[in-house]
């Protein structure tokens, strides 16, 4: 029957990410893996696709740059920002307009 069709895990997260395209943030920082610290890499920026690639730009600079296929996405809980992990390495950038959840303002 199919009803209830199991989506690829590479759908969702590619659907999570083009939709980050011209979303503008107000910060994104890098996760040291061996001790959790957080450093500000950019403040003030924006989100944008170009040509299967993933960009962040802060204060006219480029900050972050990946290909699509390469990133996974998942957004925090309270949907105030999104952690973006390549590889090894942690990116955490959180949005200008904040908490987006349906019914809050």
């Amino acid at each position: 029957m199919g009803f209830f069709k199991k989506k690829k895990e590479g759908d969702e997260n590619l659907t999570l990410l083009k939709k980050l395209d011209k979303r503008t943030l107000s910060s994104i920082a890098k996760r040291d893996p061996g001790t959790y610290q957080e450093r500000i890499i950019g403040r003030s920026g924006a989100f944008s696709i170009a040509d299967d690639t993933l960009i962040v730009c802060c204060n006219n600079e480029i900050v972050f740059r990946h290909p699509l296929k390469d990133i996974k996405a998942a957004e925090l809980m309270n949907l105030s920002g999104i952690l973006l992990s390549v590889g090894n390495e942690r990116y955490i950038a959180y949005y200008t307009d904040g908490n987006i959840r349906k019914g809050s303002k």
